[in-house]
């Protein structure tokens, strides 16, 4: 990038910097997406003030030529494109105008743009929730956790089992943690049928288990042997040998009848909700799900404007 800057001349050192950028950038010379020397090393360039850099750049970035992003610096924007910044505040009938332009740079004409459109209106409904998962001990949960809140069917597949069958696709809604999705997404052809969700952090378990006293028990209680194991994990990662851990599978009647008076808290799935509350008061029991509120209403609201 080739800037010259007249310290002698009557117009503003930052409207000959906009009017120099500026220039490169409308014949090509400065590229689409192209990374420009961040404001301090312009600055110490040229031997300005910093603070004149960031007007100029400021400038263009207001009126789309430049995108300013913090802790990627600032680049050239996209030809005729708004900045990311502008592209927030966009209501439907101007991204879809942006879509068009965008279609239309790339060689596409108006009848495969209609084509397009017309088989988005063509889509079958979606006929169930398909949620996936590495882990097969946790789709016992997952479905418990999911059918209730819906009409459709929940069902759940693991990343492998998608991946060699992506016909499965069809007429699903998928549901799926940032921690599974890279496997697949790229196989997705309607995002719009993809809801990528946070698996909860228990954060509200494991404070209970953090303001328990030295020396109490905490009973684990799960449908899935490896939530169990998880759990202990954390358990002993936070509190040590301070606190006895206790994992037990919810059809273990007996061993919970048991344990239910010596225990201090019980930590457990909403599918082993019901067992623990006919045994332990409710002020010892913390109910742990994999989906929170949110997540729920997340998946009702695609359903219903895109199933």
């Amino acid at each position: 990038m080739k800037i010259s800057i007249n310290k002698e001349s009557a117009v503003p050192i930052r409207d000959q910097l906009i009017e120099q950028l500026g220039l490169q950038i409308a014949s090509g010379t400065l590229a689409a997406h192209e990374k420009l020397p961040s404001i301090r090393a312009l600055a110490d360039r040229l031997g300005v003030h910093y603070s004149t850099i960031t007007a100029a750049y400021n400038h263009m970035a207001e009126v789309g030529l430049l995108e300013v992003r913090q802790g990627s610096g600032v680049r050239v924007a996209s030809t005729g494109r708004k900045s990311e910044a502008q592209d927030a505040a966009l209501n439907l009938d101007e991204m879809f105008s942006e879509f068009v332009a965008r279609a239309s740079e790339r060689g596409y004409s108006n009848e495969q743009v209609q084509a397009c459109l017309g088989g988005l209106k063509a889509r079958k409904p979606v006929k169930r929730i398909l949620a996936v998962d590495a882990n097969k001990d946790f789709h016992k949960v997952i479905v418990g956790e999911l059918a209730p809140h819906f009409k459709i069917p929940v069902e759940t597949i693991t990343p492998q089992e998608l991946l060699a069958d992506l016909d499965q696709m069809k007429e699903s809604l998928l549901v799926a943690s940032l921690y599974h999705l890279f496997s697949f997404q790229k196989h997705v052809n309607d995002l719009t049928r993809l809801v990528a969700c946070n698996i909860e952090p228990a954060r509200v378990e494991m404070e209970a288990v953090a303001n328990l006293p030295a020396q109490s028990l905490v009973v684990l209680v799960s449908v899935s042997p490896t939530l169990l194991h998880m759990a202990s994990n954390l358990v002993a990662a936070m509190r040590g040998e301070e606190v006895a851990v206790r994992a037990i599978e919810r059809d273990e009647q007996q061993e919970l009848k048991y344990i239910v008076k010596h225990a201090n808290l019980f930590v457990c799935d909403s599918l082993s909700e019901e067992t623990v509350a006919a045994l332990a008061p409710r002020n010892k029991m913390k109910v742990f799900t994999l989906y929170s509120p949110s997540t729920i209403e997340l998946i009702k609201d695609r359903l219903a404007k895109w199933g």
